[in-house]
């Protein structure tokens, strides 16, 4: 039988959670996503950011294509200290081949392959310099004699302007800021253009479906900066036209020494976060079975998610599917559902029950052109509210549970049900009335998209607007694929308060094809990304949980004993220590309003002034600070301190003392911590006596 550590803290537990890390910190100093781009090198504690890839640039530099999260299907293999990526861009193939080869050091091989005729001005690599890091700076080209060399300060003007500031061949350069300084150096001189253009997102030539995903994309969009352009091929491409380059690429930073100033504000709680939950989809018969047991009994689930398999329990459009099933005769691919939707019952965890298959009778005989998802027979509305009810209400006789909510996933995305907003609406409205009249308290989820961004949000306007869809609607929810910022975050939680249920995220995750490249999900940097992500949610949009996709071996926190092929006995990663750390928040304890004033930092806070219980969650990216926390309950004296990072595991610390309401702290580099507190007398006043 497998065996999994309990996870356990305190030193030993970090000694044993070290010595079994598949995952050496020092490796991967340098960040390259799997669909292509370098983002920063960490150097020493401090992250050098910038974006460096390849761009296709169009005809007459009228936009260009580039690498770009979600519209690659790359393939990205990782062994120690180097990272490959193959994929394609356009009608040009690629391998990029990275290795960190000293402190603050890579060097970078791209090999470029056109697979066919393509006009273009050409292919370049591109450094993206974001004026946030290097705006003050000077930017100078390397030559073969000194006659050759180039300057131009890096000013951060505004302009329309799309003419190149600089021109020239070189085989080097060299941007020195106030802290930061980068090099790049290759072997022979090439064109290289330094530009600033107004609009600095990618502009695909061939789809237009893509096009408008790329533009609507908060994702895609760069911050104001420059671009250095080294030319690779110039010109038009031609099947089996070639280019290659290699860069030695060095960078060095500054600390910034500033302490971040924390303020805290008990005086306003907002909604109450219930804690973590998870998706249960099982997919994996070999190696998901102890996964999802190992996580159900060392993290404290919250709410958990699982697949009805419609188009297995009602396959015929004239049968009965709950006669058939009474009888015992559905079909045995429904089992794992069922069973694992009584797992989490017996465990007193709330069930959503979502829907991604379709039968073929209740599809749309006109299907969405040129759009992922299957649509649904309006003509036969009636009896797919019936099926879907019938399945709830067998789910409640013959397992004993009652789904709290149900939902078509991600619909306006179309994976695998798509519906317009107004269908979403006449959904809700038909399936919450047949669900009422079979006697079931099971509500509709409004939403379920598969995106935070403001666009997802409007899919659901015209429920919000609609009365007498409101009795039917139990939650507000979304997943946290794309967008998630400060900007759109309040939308939701301003939705979910009109309609006065909760918000819930449904699937989190900050990347929705991560089953492709699953390596992916060991590097510190995705691991830190992911729990900043979901404190930027807390913070900003308020839920009532965050739940993780999934508690299986499919994008698993997990790794070995086969697990998308990983050898060795199965471990926690840190992914796994962020969740349970979050999960330490006190159940039902309230959203508090918490700043920073160091973009480095990420923080959400929560409350309880029944109890006194309170939780701050810090994520630092950046280097080793001090943390200066003010607004804490004068009665506060003490503080639990957890922390994870790529090589501890929810690790307990030294008590932190509070007084006078305030707390100093240091916060390591590139890590997870987290405060947790009872103060032993209410923050709020107590209420007046007005018994005369």
């Amino acid at each position: 039988m497998k065996r999994y550590r309990k996870p356990v803290v305190g030193r030993a537990a970090l000694a044993c959670w070290l010595a079994c890390q598949v995952w050496d910190a020092a490796f991967a100093q340098t960040t390259l996503t799997p669909w292509g781009n370098v983002t920063a090198m960490r150097v020493g504690q401090e992250p050098v950011e910038f974006e460096a890839g390849l761009r296709i640039v169009h005809p007459d530099w009228e936009g260009f294509s580039g690498a770009v999260k979600y519209l690659q299907r790359p393939h990205y293999s990782r062994t120690g200290a180097k990272g490959v990526v193959e994929s394609a861009i356009e009608g040009l193939s690629f391998r990029e081949s990275l290795e960190d080869v000293g402190p603050g050091k890579a060097s970078l091989q791209i090999e470029v392959t056109a697979k066919t005729n393509l006009a273009m001005a050409g292919v370049y690599f591109c450094v993206d310099l974001p004026d946030a890091e290097f705006a003050g700076g000077d930017l100078e080209l390397i030559g073969d004699r000194a006659a050759d060399l180039a300057q131009l300060p890096l000013a951060p003007t505004q302009t329309s302007s799309v003419k190149p500031y600089l021109r020239q061949a070189a085989r080097g350069l060299k941007i020195t800021a106030p802290r930061r300084r980068l090099e790049l150096r290759w072997e022979k001189p090439i064109p290289v253009i330094v530009r600033r253009d107004a609009s600095d997102h990618p502009t695909p030539l061939n789809d237009p479906s893509v096009r408008q995903r790329f533009v609507t994309n908060p994702a895609v969009r760069q911050p104001a900066g420059y671009q250095v352009y080294l030319e690779l091929m110039a010109g038009d491409a031609a099947p089996e036209r070639k280019a290659a380059i290699r860069l030695s690429l060095a960078a060095t930073g500054t600390m910034d020494p500033r302490a971040v100033n924390l303020v805290l504000d008990v005086t306003k709680p907002g909604r109450p976060f219930d804690g973590i939950g998870g998706n249960f989809c099982l997919q994996f018969s070999k190696t998901e079975a102890e996964v999802v047991k190992y996580c159900l009994e060392n993290l404290r689930v919250a709410w958990g998610r699982v697949n009805l398999r419609w188009a297995e329990w009602d396959s015929e459009e004239q049968g009965d599917p709950l006669a058939t099933a009474r009888a015992g005769k559905f079909d045995p691919k429904l089992n794992d559902g069922m069973e694992m939707a009584r797992v989490l019952a017996r465990r007193r965890i709330p069930v959503i029950v979502s829907v991604w298959s379709v039968p073929k009778w209740a599809r749309a005989p006109d299907q969405p052109s040129g759009l992922r998802g299957t649509a649904l027979n309006l003509e036969k509305l009636d009896r797919i509210c019936s099926s879907i009810a019938s399945y709830l209400v067998f789910l409640k006789e013959h397992v004993g549970v009652e789904a709290v909510y149900f939902s078509f996933n991600e619909p306006e995305t179309g994976v695998e049900v798509r519906q317009t907003a107004a269908e979403h609406l006449r959904y809700i409205k038909a399936l919450g009335a047949e669900l009422a009249r079979r006697g079931l308290t099971t509500h509709l989820l409004l939403g379920d998209t598969a995106h935070g961004t403001p666009g997802a949000l409007d899919f659901i306007r015209p429920a919000l607007a609609d009365l007498a869809a409101h009795r039917y609607i139990g939650a507000v929810a979304f997943h946290a694929w794309r967008g998630c910022t400060a900007d759109s975050l309040p939308g939701w939680a301003e939705a979910a308060r009109q309609l006065g249920v909760p918000l819930l995220v449904t699937e989190a995750g900050p990347d929705a094809h991560l089953h492709e490249y699953p390596k992916v999900r060991l590097e510190p940097w995705f691991q830190l990304q992911e729990i900043e992500l979901y404190l930027r949610i807390c913070a900003f949009g308020q839920p009532a949980t965050i739940m993780e996709w999934q508690f299986t071996s499919d994008y698993s926190l997990m790794t070995g004993e086969g697990i998308y092929g990983e050898s060795g006995p199965v471990k926690t990663t840190q992914r796994f220590w962020n969740l349970k750390q979050l999960g330490t928040t006190p159940p039902g304890a309230f959203a508090l309003p918490i700043s920073a004033d160091r973009q480095e930092v990420t923080c959400a806070a929560f409350g309880n002034p029944l109890d006194g219980t309170c939780a701050v969650h810090l994520v630092n990216r950046g280097a080793q600070r001090t943390a200066l926390l003010f607004g804490f309950p004068q009665t506060l004296s003490v503080l639990r301190r957890l922390t994870t990072d790529a090589n501890r595991g929810m690790e307990e610390g030294e008590p932190v003392r509070v007084s006078g309401g305030r707390t100093e702290l240091t916060l390591p580099q590139a890590s997870y911590t987290t405060l947790l507190g009872t103060n032993p007398v209410s923050p709020f006043p107590a209420a007046k006596d007005l018994s005369n």
